[in-house]
């Protein structure tokens, strides 16, 4: 029997191109991101429902909450249909946290203290640094607290309560460096 004259046949260690992720953000496209990061940006309430995202070659850009391979729950209720079973226990209800909160606010500083106030208890702690306690999830208070904010300001969220942290407009190479450090192993 012959075989037909046009297949190849395919080693099982050939390196299959993964899927990659672009977001844009006022414009600027960043990325590509694999699909692990898309989820840790979706985690930690860095992609929001408005943002746009592309993915793979596509040059169109979708809405997150539109986008035709995101199932994702956008609403703030804590069960999202791609969680991965990794997620630890203690971040599926919601619980007190203390968070401590600094940043650059250049335009309207009241606006991103009612933010605060209305997520729980808070007190200014310095010129730009506040302490709240609240209820809400850190991805939440995340998006409110960017809502209100130019595209030149910025700042970090720490949940000292779970040891968890969050940021807004740090840019990429704090951003890799941030991560690069948070969680990782101290030599002893």
């Amino acid at each position: 029997m012959s075989q037909p004259a046009n297949i190849q046949s395919t080693n099982n260690t050939e390196q299959v191109k993964r899927v990659q992720w672009r977001v844009q953000v006022d414009g600027t496209v960043y990325g590509p991101y694999p699909r692990a990061r898309l989820i840790d940006f979706l985690r930690e309430g860095r992609v929001a429902a408005n943002t746009l995202l592309a993915c793979g070659a596509d040059e169109e850009f979708y809405r997150a909450d539109e986008h035709p391979n995101i199932r994702w729950n956008f609403s703030g209720n804590t069960e999202n249909t791609s969680r991965s079973e990794e997620t630890p226990e203690n971040e599926q209800a919601p619980t007190v946290c203390n968070y401590f909160i600094s940043g650059r606010v250049l335009t309207d500083l009241h606006l991103f203290e009612q933010v605060l106030n209305q997520a729980g208890k808070f007190t200014r702690a310095g010129s730009d640094m506040w302490v709240l306690r609240s209820n809400i999830t850190l991805p939440q208070l995340r998006n409110k607290l960017s809502a209100v904010l130019g595209k030149d300001e910025q700042f970090v969220i720490v949940n000292a309560t779970k040891g968890r942290l969050a940021w807004f407009n740090l840019g990429v190479e704090p951003d890799i460096a941030i991560r690069s450090v948070w969680d990782a192993d101290l030599e002893d």
